[in-house]
């Protein structure tokens, strides 16, 4: 499974004409002021919170495929531009976020298509078939080649690089690209049950995964493959490697396994009610499982506690696939695809002066159960800031009253509520900007 990545700056408001200098920090409460430009305010409400923070707002908005087919697997370039296929030779794709999605039928439509991903760069792609060869694309999916495998129902494909792509099936098969899927080598897994998933983390070394809890490995680039030990003997659906060492399994039954050394052990590290179809982490902590009727599943530290999310779908969910950490898709039956967002609306500090202000992002996120927060406000004015639950009710008043102007701190306790995510929204005179917390016992 390919690593995500992830970006500049602007100018203060003091280079343009009409606005005065003003007053600008005010923290934890206190009426200490000392001058500096708007851009630095915001940089010394960022340093409150000594390194980074990645927001992850669990919000899940459903889009309108234009299919009701059962959409297999899902795979995004960028965040705008995406792909999900189907039986019968349908590839559904979006250039503009999914704001609106296009269909086209590859293959005659002969061929059921079972997964897809990108190289990633993005230019070259694989579309496993149920019927044995792969589908290869060399210009961002705008046209499809059929190519030979040797092997037969694939199910998965996975990339390592621009040149090395493994791919694997049902019946024990595999078979591995040095060359961008342009040609392939077929090897046989000997697995005692049908194939579900493989992820590779080079040109010699990947794992796949099997009904009846069965996980193989190999080394020597597939030409043989070892058992580890699951633990379980749940189907095991979907399999994502970060890298060498640490790697996740989604499986039936209440199963996601963890591993930190390669698979030498495997942990099942799912509390009552996880199971998955499919899984998405984008760093060794923060991850994804989507599962039946509609679940969407949600940890932020590595399993050991996990928040059930609300999808807006009852349909049974088959893969997701995260091009960046605050945007992600999951598909499913009846041609279901749900988009996830961070939720965060934050203001900009240029463009909303004189009038505006700007919400800090919330630190930890998740958080359990405190966190903090700033607000920056140009001028002084009347600001309600409260935290409302999932079903809009608001279930903490954090400030109602007059605020100075400058950068005021506050701290979120949410004692006595329970896990979920939660909106934080703060409410001036001229502006309202939202952003979306989570809380994790």
């Amino acid at each position: 499974m390919l690593p995500r990545k992830e970006a500049g700056s602007r100018g203060g408001a003091n280079d343009r004409p009409g606005l005065a200098a003003r007053p600008t920090i005010t923290t934890l409460h206190s009426s200490t002021h000392q001058s500096s430009p708007p851009m630095r305010r915001l940089f010394t409400v960022l340093s409150l919170f000594l390194f980074p923070v990645m927001l992850f707002a669990q919000t899940w908005t459903p889009q309108t495929s234009g299919t009701s087919a059962i959409l297999a697997d899902v795979h995004f370039i960028d965040p705008s531009t995406g792909f999900a296929v189907a039986d019968a030779g349908l590839v559904v794709s979006t250039t503009n976020g999914g704001d609106t999605w296009s269909s086209q039928t590859i293959g005659g439509g002969a061929f059921d298509l079972e997964g897809i991903e990108f190289s990633p760069s993005g230019t070259t792609g694989v579309i496993a078939t149920g019927d044995g060869p792969v589908f290869r694309s060399t210009n961002s999916g705008a046209t499809w080649t059929l190519v030979s495998t040797g092997a037969g129902d694939l199910r998965h494909v996975d990339w390592v690089d621009e040149s090395v792509v493994w791919v694997a099936g049902r019946d024990g098969d595999s078979a591995i690209s040095t060359d961008a899927g342009a040609s392939w080598t077929y090897h046989n897994t000997a697995s005692a049950d049908r194939t579900q998933s493989i992820d590779g983390v080079s040109a010699t070394e990947a794992w796949i995964t099997n009904d009846g809890g069965e996980i193989r490995h190999t080394t020597n680039g597939g030409s043989t493959w070892t058992t580890q030990t699951s633990g379980t003997a749940s189907d095991l659906k979907d399999i994502q490697m970060l890298d060498a060492s640490t790697g996740y399994i989604a499986g039936n039954g209440n199963v996601v396994l963890k591993t930190t050394n390669g698979g030498a052990t495997w942990t099942n590290v799912a509390t009552s009610g996880v199971s998955g179809n499919g899984l998405f982490f984008v760093d060794a902590n923060m991850g994804w499982v989507v599962a039946d009727v509609g679940q969407i599943w949600f940890t932020a530290n590595g399993g050991t506690s996990w928040v059930l999310q609300a999808s807006g779908t009852a349909q049974s969910f088959n893969r997701v696939h995260f091009p960046a950490s605050s945007d992600g898709w999951a598909v499913g039956d009846a041609g279901t695809i749900v988009r996830f967002s961070d939720g965060t609306t934050a203001s900009d500090p240029i463009a909303d002066i004189p009038n505006g202000f700007v919400l800090s992002p919330v630190y930890p996120n998740p958080f359990n159960p405190q966190a903090r927060f700033s607000l920056d406000l140009y001028v002084s004015q009347v600001v309600r800031i409260s935290l409302f639950d999932a079903l809009g009710r608001e279930v903490r008043v954090i400030n109602n009253g007059t605020l100075a102007a400058g950068i005021t701190a506050f701290s979120i306790d949410a004692a006595g509520l329970p896990s979920g995510v939660y909106l934080l929204r703060a409410v001036g005179e001229s502006l309202t900007t939202t952003s979306n917390v989570t809380l994790l016992r």
